[in-house]
């Protein structure tokens, strides 16, 4: 900063007095020239000379501002620019530091002497603040308001008002007079027994006259029976409207039956009769129905004809009339229910059907029997009662609980199983029969049962088979002189109870409604205890069904723990039932897959840390008898196909399960016919995996390869080459089929080919052995077809097509297996020609067209080029960059302002305390001085005392 307006008479040596005398004198305020020197006359005159009062004061400002440099500040730019003006360049700092000294005192020197003080006066009389009204509108107003109110308050309590009178339906009690009644007249009336026409015309007729006299003016108000009557006559005149409508509306449907009835002649056929004619009979039916046709044709062309020349003119309005006739009026619907309202319902009803089932345990009626009993008991006064059966053979004792419809007793005990034996099998089995299929009707009324009867229905079916076989073989043993032994009839008796218990304990069983959410794996099979395996999706669903995520906010982290419940019961499921209950699990990886839609994170989480376990156990798994993982991490892989979308590019679950996979089937050794179950098994997987993306996968094929080498014959001579690399156990394998012509491949189970019961001794082995190589082939046709359509199919399956042609010249095959060989062989080879005629190999060069010149762009010129402005070609970025960078001044500021007013108070405080201060001192000093004075008296009296009395001499 430099100062500016420095006076050249300073660089002569003048001193700052002589300046402002030589300013002063320059600029015409002293000297000659001065209006000090001007004589009178000039004055009056008006001299054209004399300076006025306005320039005196802008020129004494002038040289004040010359005279102190420092009041200036200049900021020097470092290239000066013609035409250029930078804002702030210079600034008066002591003049804006006044200005916000005096701004500060008039508003936060006010508010800080207010703060803490309540009350003043607030001026609410009407129309204060009104600036358009004048003082007399003003007062007028308020005189105005005044009136109404003392009228309003005082009016309340005058009973004299005659404004306000009582009345009685719609007429003042004040016009009717007490005795004008027939029954009210005076007793001294001369007219007694006569009844004045008034009363007559009033009470006996209706005093219709009147009304009529009333109606004429219409000014009055109507009673309510006059307003009953008019809404009760729109009414009638309405439904008058809507049922004269619906007549012109039936009429018209009438007219249009009408006109179809004229044209239905031209869609009638002859209907052919019942008898047949004789043959003498034939030519003149067949001329008098011709004779008719044609005449129903002519009149029908005569009507179409008529028609047709008036068709244009009430085209438009006929088809008017008829979609009005048979347009259909809109029914309103109920709104489609939200989510969380359609768990909730779902919820009741399953609560609901729950305590139904505990009543019908207890052996007590559900609630909606109870209710449709007591409407009967009402209608028709019968007794709630159940109506008794007719007694059938197998039926129990009086004192042993009946069942009715779908209810169930309290069970049945030990004793009553080993006494319930039925007396003769035949009646028994087709009476209990009848009672089945009974009972089932009875089942398949209630809702959501279906499920459990159809199952229940085929475990009793089976049942019965089953026993009745064991029945007929104890009929059949008979002693020598032709009775039934003792032991027979007693195992006879014992299997009849034991059927019979079975069968009870079947229509006695039902799955619960609701139940606990379990947290943990063994909280969930104690709730599938006593629920067949089959039913494991209903408890599922119903579980998912009771705590909904919607329901509540705990229902979350329910249905996450149970998320990883349902995922271990499957691997259990995989590895404790035999054969795998594939159909059950389905199910639950469709339940699985709608919890996944809820929690999708927690999914992903649940499943990511399976497949570490199962990587960390595969890596430790390099000494152990079979390396390709168990089971249960084939189940969970399985799952992971259902659950999550595998056509993604990349996805956090599916993506390691393919990696994983594929490392198995590329570094796992293959040391028995397990091995290559379970891979076959990984490899059917990633097919349905690429299904959709149809990825190219090289490990399932180099497997594949692999497993056909190590299960063909000695003699097959499959060569090595770069293509198909052979590793070094693969010389040393002992999994050929020795006999290729003997075996006959056998269709394999899921379950056969995961767990170890494959090749337990040598006749096993040998068609375990060759079902697998057949299996094998099958999943080799299916990945020939998934990739045809890929451009290295002749690289990718050439290694596949010689080891099939080296496995079918080595051996002698069995005539299934030789014809599954020849038919995936040729399948190769005409696949392959196809690929190799179809594509053209071009050579890879590194540039084969013109060098691509750089692209040259003409450089953009701004006019109006400005060296503060920003030239952004993105509108919105540059506006974001504007506003962002006043966003940053206005804050500098608010800051800097809010500083000046910290130091503005802080002053004024000061100053406030001093002030204090200063009266609190001078007051002191008062009163020290006051009773210094008074000392000092005190002090002379004394002094007086002692003198008068001699003391000083």
């Amino acid at each position: 900063m430099v100062a500016a307006g420095a006076n050249p008479s300073r660089e002569k040596g003048g001193s700052a007095l002589k300046r402002l005398k030589n300013s002063l004198k320059t600029a015409g305020l002293i000297g000659p020239g001065s209006r000090a020197s001007t004589s009178k006359k000039n004055k009056k005159r008006g001299n054209p000379t004399e300076v006025g009062k306005h320039d005196r004061a802008d020129k004494l400002s002038l040289i004040k501002g010359e005279m102190n440099p420092f009041e200036m500040k200049v900021t020097n730019t470092k290239f000066e620019i013609l035409g250029r003006k930078v804002k702030g360049a210079v600034g008066k700092p002591a003049l804006t530091k006044q200005v916000g000294e005096d701004n500060r005192k008039k508003t936060l020197l006010n508010e800080m002497k207010n703060k803490g003080k309540v009350g003043g006066i607030v001026d609410k009389r009407f129309g204060e603040s009104d600036s358009n009204l004048t003082p007399e509108e003003k007062m007028l107003e308020r005189f105005t308001k005044e009136q109404q109110k003392q009228t309003r308050s005082t009016s309340l309590f005058n009973l004299d008002d005659d404004e306000e009178n009582l009345t009685h339906y719609g007429q003042s009690l004040a016009n009717i007079d007490d005795f004008d009644e027939a029954d009210l007249e005076l007793s001294d009336s001369e007219d007694r027994g006569v009844i004045d026409p008034r009363t007559v015309s009033r009470a006996h007729f209706g005093g219709f006259g009147e009304e009529e006299e009333d109606m004429k003016n219409p000014d009055r108000v109507k009673s309510k029976a006059e307003v009953m009557r008019e809404v009760i006559a729109k009414s009638k005149m309405h439904k008058m409207e809507r049922q004269k409508e619906k007549d012109e509306d039936e009429s018209v449907r009438k007219d249009l039956d009408d006109e179809f009835d004229d044209i239905r002649g031209l869609l009638d056929m002859a209907k052919p009769s019942g008898r047949k004619p004789l043959p003498s009979q034939n030519r003149v039916f067949e001329r008098v129905e011709d004779e008719r046709k044609d005449k129903e044709l002519e009149e029908a062309a005569q009507k179409f004809s008529q028609a047709k020349e008036n068709e244009d003119d009430y085209q438009d309005y006929d088809k008017f009339v008829r979609e009005l006739a048979f347009d259909q009026r809109a029914k309103p619907t109920d709104r489609t229910k939200t989510e969380e309202e359609i768990a909730l319902e779902e919820k009741e009803n399953l609560e609901k059907a729950e305590k139904a089932r505990k009543r019908r345990m207890e052996g007590l009626e559900s609630e909606d029997e109870n209710s449709t009993n007591a409407g009967r008991r009402g209608e028709k006064g019968r007794s709630n009662k159940k109506r008794k059966r007719e007694p059938q053979a197998d039926d129990l004792d009086d004192d042993f609980v009946e069942e009715d419809g779908p209810q169930l007793g309290h069970g049945l005990t030990l004793e009553d199983i080993m006494q319930a034996g039925p007396k003769e099998d035949e009646e028994s089995d087709e009476e209990s029969d009848e009672d089945d299929n009974e009972g089932d009707g009875e089942e398949d009324e209630e809702e959501g049962e279906s499920e459990e009867d159809s199952d229940m229905a085929d475990l009793d079916s089976s049942d019965e088979v089953d026993f009745g076989e064991d029945d007929g073989d104890d009929m059949n043993e008979l002693s020598t002189n032709g009775k039934v032994t003792k032991a027979t009839k007693k195992s006879s008796d014992k299997a009849s109870s034991a059927r019979y218990a079975s069968k009870k304990m079947a229509e006695d069983y039902e799955i619960p409604y609701t139940f606990a959410c379990p947290s943990t794996h063994i909280e969930f099979l104690d709730i599938l205890e006593d629920i067949r395996l089959e039913d494991t999706p209903t408890v599922v669903h119903r579980i998912c069904v009771l705590y909904h995520i919607k329901l509540a906010a705990e229902n979350r982290q329910k249905l996450q723990n149970f998320f990883g419940v349902l995922v271990d019961h499957l691997a259990h499921l995989a590895s404790t039932e035999s054969p795998m209950p594939v159909k059950v699990m389905d199910s639950l990886n469709k339940h699985l897959f709608e919890l996944a839609q809820q929690m999708p994170q927690h999914a992903a989480a649940v499943f990511i840390e399976k497949l570490a376990l199962a990587q960390a156990a595969y890596k430790d798994q390099v000494s152990v008898t079979s390396q390709f993982p168990d089971i249960k991490t084939l189940v969970t892989l399985r799952s992971i196909g259902h659950i999550f979308p595998t056509s993604d590019y990349s996805h956090p679950v599916v993506t390691p399960a393919i990696l994983f996979m594929t490392e198995i089937l590329a570094q796992a050794e293959i040391r028995s016919e397990v091995d290559i179950g379970r891979g076959l098994f990984l490899s059917q997987l990633l097919y349905d995996y690429q299904a959709l993306s149809k990825r190219f996968i090289p490990e399932v094929l180099n497997f594949i390869n692999l497993a056909l080498y190590l299960l063909a014959p000695e003699k097959s001579k499959v060569e090595a080459s770069p293509k198909f690399p052979l590793p070094e156990y693969a010389h040393q394998s002992k999994l050929h089929i020795q006999q290729p012509k003997k075996n006959k491949p056998q269709t394999l189970s899921v379950s056969a080919f995961l767990t170890d019961g494959l090749g337990r001794d040598s006749i096993k082995s040998e068609e375990a052995r060759t079902s697998l190589l057949v299996a094998l082939l099958k999943v080799l046709e299916a990945y020939t077809q998934q990739y045809s359509s890929t451009s290295a199919f002749v690289e990718a399956f050439e290694p596949s097509m010689n080891v099939v042609q080296a496995v079918t010249a080595g051996a002698e095959w069995n005539k299934e297996v030789k014809k599954t060989l020849d038919h995936i062989s040729g399948r190769l080879q005409r696949q392959i020609k196809f690929a190799i005629e179809r594509r053209t190999k071009t050579p890879l060069r590194m540039q084969h067209h013109r060098p691509v010149p750089i692209a040259q762009y003409v450089p953009k010129f701004e006019e109006g080029y400005s060296m503060d402005k920003h030239y952004d070609p993105d509108h919105e970025r540059s506006q974001f960059n504007k506003l962002k960078a006043q966003t940053a001044k206005e804050r500098k500021g608010a800051i800097r302002e809010l500083r000046k007013d910290n130091m503005f108070m802080a002053r004024e405080k000061l100053k406030t305390i001093k002030q204090k201060d200063e009266q609190y001192q001078k007051m002191v000093t008062g009163v020290m001085t006051v009773l210094e004075a008074d000392q000092a008296e005190k002090k002379e009296l004394e002094f007086q005392k002692r003198k008068e009395q001699g003391k000083f001499h």
